[in-house]
């Protein structure tokens, strides 16, 4: 049954869940309903399930446009109908005071001069130099020194279009990608009195290894260099899903090539999924690894800066966990029960990941210790709804000992242990909270974290009930990167369910 003409899902949505909004459909997917899911004969027949079955207010596509007073006319739906998708739609517009004279809503008058302004700017630069991923740094590999001569090699060494992913508006003025800056072209600014080489050595995708001579080669003849590799729209973007995760094409082959020149060699990678890199993260020829995601506009900047120790802001964390490439032969993509199998993300899988959630070094150190913990034997609470005043209070100290400003976050994650009423439970862990903080050397930040019943709930397999459960629980605060402080909770009380599960 299509979500777009589920019953089920108006029921759970409007009537338990109490929403008060409006529901859109995708785009496209009212059309899918009789092209794709046959579910039923014609655009017609489509709209009667997903206005009134499904109460999808608003389609994404032309079926309304054109249906809806044909389907009014046959009698296939109801003017009340009609009447209800449009309050659900116009009630949302009326509190966000679109029917309000301009003069009185600000949103109506933002000048132009508000876009791109100064303030907006160093967002974007705060959040680019803040979402950089340091994964490996052996030997102090980075920073790269300055000033000497810098070989840039890779299919993204010269990227543009490729670090602002794909859904943007006009962000040149001739409409194309040219006022991008490049890792490369941000290189060649930032390496003063130095000299940069640009060389591709292979394609994205392409398994065409001419190239990868004339790479290492360059990288030979100078004192450090940089390997820009990952993956792109050409690869993954909506309506293209990949079958692998492992680097594609060449980029491997250019890698040991590279990192057998035997110079200082970092690698960046810029991607959006999972990319195998454990061959890279293994090599002794490379040093540094720098996860950049999909860094947007200023991402050649930041790269540079990453690179060079000019980033006060290094210290993010993996927002998703890496697995190796075999993990898509182990696990079935059409299963969607996320602890089947060898599971699936941080809180369930049971292999080891190339990568875990949550890592990230830092170009500077830190130490954590805790400031403030519950006392032997006092780390107890009661099943059922948390009283006031009912939370374990954690304050952790987080002090920079390097010489460095730079960022950590410092993670919370509880892990049952001994779950008697939870059997098939297949929770490894699971974060309820987490802070950055950002630490000029020398300095020391406090963060706290309350825990009580309610941070502690499970989910019952069986049921798929949201319960609060007797047992012990690790109360785990780390950096992601080696540093565990760790402490036992107990909960006690017979269990409780907090929230059942929808029935169909």
């Amino acid at each position: 049954m299509p979500t777009c003409a589920s019953p089920f899902l108006t029921r759970v949505l409007r009537d338990e869940w109490g929403f008060r909004g409006y529901v859109t459909s995708d785009s496209g997917a009212l059309e899918n309903i009789h092209n794709n899911h046959n579910y039923t004969n014609s655009s017609l027949r489509t709209v009667p399930v997903a206005l009134r079955d499904g109460q999808t207010d608003v389609c994404s596509g032309a079926i309304y446009e054109q249906q809806l007073l044909p389907a009014l006319a046959a009698g296939l739906v109801a003017r009340e109908d009609i009447d209800l998708a449009l309050s659900h739609t116009l009630r949302l517009r009326f509190q966000l005071g679109l029917f309000d004279p301009p003069a009185s809503t600000p949103y109506w008058s933002i000048p132009l001069s508000r876009v791109a302004s100064p303030e907006a700017q160093a967002a974007n630069l705060l959040a680019t130099q803040e979402s950089m991923v340091l994964l490996k740094n052996s030997g102090g590999a980075l920073p790269l020194a300055r000033g000497g001569r810098l070989a840039v090699i890779g299919p993204h060494a010269n990227a543009t279009a490729a670090m602002v992913g794909n859904y943007l508006g006009q962000l040149c003025a001739d409409n194309t990608f040219d006022c991008i800056v490049s890792p490369y072209l941000a290189l060649v600014a930032a390496n003063g009195g130095g000299s940069v080489t640009l060389t591709q050595g292979c394609g994205v995708s392409s398994n065409d290894t001419s190239g990868i001579a004339a790479a290492a080669a360059a990288c030979a003849a100078a004192d450090a260099c940089v390997l820009l590799l990952g993956i792109d729209g050409s690869v993954e973007n909506e309506m293209r899903d990949r079958t692998s995760i492992d680097l594609p094409g060449a980029q491997h082959a250019l890698a040991a090539a590279v990192a057998a020149a035997g110079k200082p060699t970092a690698l960046v990678l810029l991607h959006g999924g999972s990319l195998d890199v454990s061959a890279e993260r293994d090599s002794a020829g490379i040093g540094a690894i720098v996860d950049a995601g999909y860094p947007g506009f200023l991402g050649g900047a930041v790269i540079a800066q990453t690179l060079l120790g000019d980033n006060a802001h290094l210290g993010g964390k993996l927002a998703a966990t890496v697995y190796p490439a075999a993990f898509v032969e182990q696990s079935r993509m059409s299963d969607m029960e996320v602890d089947s199998g060898v599971g699936r993300g941080y809180r369930f899988y049971t292999g080891a990941p190339v990568y875990s959630f949550g890592f990230g070094l830092a170009l500077t150190s830190f130490s954590l210790s805790l400031a403030a913990a519950p006392a032997p034997g006092a780390a107890v609470l009661a099943t059922g709804a948390a009283p006031s005043g009912a939370a374990l209070g954690f304050v952790v100290a987080v002090a920079n000992t390097g010489a460095r400003a730079g960022d950590e976050v410092v993670q919370a994650y509880f892990a049952p242990r001994a779950t008697p009423a939870q059997p098939a439970s297949r929770l490894r862990r699971q974060l309820f909270g987490y802070a950055r903080v950002h630490l000029a050397p020398g300095g020391v930040a406090n963060v706290s974290f309350a825990v009580d019943s309610a941070t502690l709930r499970m989910v019952d397999r069986r049921s798929g009930d949201t319960v609060s459960t007797p047992g012990a629980f690790d109360i785990v605060l780390t950096n992601g990167a080696g540093q565990d402080l760790t402490t036992r909770v107990e909960v006690q009380g017979q269990e409780v369910v907090v929230a059942r599960f929808p029935s169909a």
